[in-house]
């Protein structure tokens, strides 16, 4: 992968457009951002203000905490080279629930403002949530034991199981910190993986195509396939979960991916957070503080 000839200053180039058009520049060094940062930004930057800036109190919801205990269950699960029993990850799947719910119930004693899918009370959408991601791992591990011959878990050069794998890079100028759900060895060759358990298709490999980059940069290994892993689902269209088709990174320009993470950063730190309603904005934990959908 050859990065460092494309590299160009896309972050003094966006401060000086902010300054053209009257709005502060930060001179500050660029701040450690991820991918979910990045993201978050991307879809709405108010949000990414009042969530990450102001730190206003956020609405819980069953998505969220389905989201965490599925994924802790799966972590488990590989992180013991698939050893545990699927009794043992239904059990630590459901704990996980439980201490997340607690805590949610913690923050927000009233139910009224958790979040829910369609015109469920929390009382029904809390427990049907449940009771999905504890199908969703019953779906993995069957997943699993079907392709356990010719698709497993990868060990990296220094002797790292590949699930939930961290790093610590630095793309252009910018300080980069995540983690990689899984990188597996498939027919296909090595492919990254990231878990997704909601039913919302993912309209870019970017998030891909940054992990590709963090193993280059840690192993110089070159990575060219990625999959998002779709969890099962219920309800009237019910589907079994699975990978979804290979995706080639190399495709994806990796100064345009700089560049990316530069203006987003460079936008950031010069305080520019556009609003940008949307219906995304019915999953959005801090919508009750937000001028551009009316304020409680």
């Amino acid at each position: 992968m050859d990065t460092s000839a494309q590299r160009r200053s896309t972050g003094t180039s966006m401060c000086r457009g902010m300054g053209e058009i009257g709005l502060p520049i930060s001179t500050g060094a660029p701040k450690p951002r991820s991918h979910s940062q990045y993201a978050r930004f991307a879809q709405c930057g108010l949000a990414y203000k009042l969530e990450r800036v102001d730190r206003k109190p956020q609405s819980p919801a069953g998505w969220f905490i389905q989201g965490i205990a599925v994924h802790h269950g799966v972590e488990l699960y590989e992180r013991s080279g698939r050893s545990l029993s699927r009794p043992q990850v239904v059990d630590a799947y459901r704990q996980k629930w439980e201490s997340e719910e607690a805590a949610g119930r913690r923050r927000e004693p009233d139910e009224k403002r958790w979040m829910t899918g369609g015109f469920k009370s929390a009382a029904k959408d809390l427990p049907d949530r449940k009771s999905l991601g504890e199908h969703q791992i019953h779906d993995y591990l069957t997943y699993v034991d079907s392709v356990r011959d010719h698709e497993y878990m990868w060990t990296t050069p220094d002797g790292r199981l590949a699930v939930e794998l961290g790093f610590e890079i630095t793309i252009g100028s910018v300080p980069i910190r995540g983690f990689i759900d899984q990188i597996l060895v498939t027919p296909y060759g090595l492919t990254v993986r990231d878990v997704k358990t909601g039913t919302k298709k993912q309209s870019s490999a970017l998030q891909l195509a940054l992990y590709r980059r963090a193993v280059w940069e840690m192993y110089q290994v070159d990575i060219t396939w990625g999959d998002f892993f779709q969890c099962a689902r219920l309800g009237r269209s019910p589907k079994a979960g699975g990978p979804t088709d290979p995706i080639d990174l190399t495709t994806i320009d990796q100064s345009w991916l700089e560049g990316q993470y530069a203006a987003m950063d460079a936008a950031e730190r010069n305080g520019v957070y556009l609003a940008n309603p949307g219906d995304h904005c019915v999953t959005c934990g801090v919508a009750r503080h937000c001028n551009a959908k009316g304020r409680e």
